[in-house]
């Protein structure tokens, strides 16, 4: 007598019967740090370098922080010089100025400090290496030049009138727009105005490079690249300023 044959379990079954662990759910990723202000780089340029390490390099990020100095240092430019300009049309038969030339000077100088910028960016970044990010650094050290020409632009429009009118009487220096214009540029560079924006352009422009060098420092890996990476843009960046401001300086 054959003896019964014993079933195999059903392995399937007990399969489905295993409870399966849960899948464990990814959590959100971290939300990135917040870029560092501009005027940290004037307070703490370590503490600048520290934030800015933790974001992502994005050349842009400043790049409006020398448009706003540009546009308030063509306005100081602009309230200064307009003197003068009204000077030599009255005693004269050159128009007088306009919307159009006061427009012109103030976007003039917003390019211009616009390319200052793109310049120390370039020669910048060729001295301090990417890991300088120079374009940031540099960017961020405009943040020195608004609350300065702000300064000018105050103590542009509290100076009397008068005191931008050439000394000679306007009959002495005969009809020649050039030549009342000139004179009257003479003297608005004798006055505090016209010597606060001289040396906000200039000396404000060389404070920002000692900035620059101290953020170079802790980014880079070697003093040299701080160095040259700070150098480099210095005399071109203080040529062209001194382009912008020799009306004044050379009207004499």
């Amino acid at each position: 007598m054959a003896s019964p044959r014993k079933s195999k379990p059903n392995n399937s079954n007990a399969s489905k019967a295993t409870p399966r662990p849960p899948t464990p759910r990814k959590s959100a990723p971290a939300p990135l740090p917040d870029p560092p202000t501009p005027a940290t780089l004037l307070v703490s340029p370590r503490s600048f370098v520290a934030q800015l390490r933790e974001v992502d390099l994005v050349w842009w990020r400043y790049v409006w922080v020398a448009g706003v100095a540009g546009l308030l240092g063509g306005i100081a430019y602009t309230l200064l010089v307009r003197h003068a300009t009204a000077f030599a049309a009255a005693n004269s038969d050159m128009a007088g100025p306009g919307l159009a030339s006061y427009a012109v000077n103030i976007l003039g100088t917003t390019f211009l400090n616009i390319f200052i910028f793109a310049l120390m960016w370039g020669l910048g970044r060729v001295g301090a290496g990417f890991t300088g990010r120079a374009a940031e650094v540099y960017g961020a050290s405009f943040a020195l030049m608004p609350p300065l020409y702000l300064l000018v632009i105050i103590v542009t429009q509290f100076t009397p009138a008068a005191d931008f009118m050439p000394s000679a009487a306007a009959s002495a220096l005969g009809n020649d727009p050039r030549v009342l214009e000139r004179a009257a540029l003479a003297a608005t560079a004798q006055t505090s105005a016209g010597f606060a924006l001289v040396v906000v352009t200039l000396l404000g422009t060389l404070a920002q490079f000692g900035f620059v060098y101290a953020a170079f420092r802790q980014l880079t890996d070697r003093p040299i690249q701080a160095v040259m990476g700070t150098l480099l843009p210095l005399l071109p960046a203080l040529v062209i300023q001194l382009i912008g401001v020799s009306p004044l300086l050379f009207s004499r």
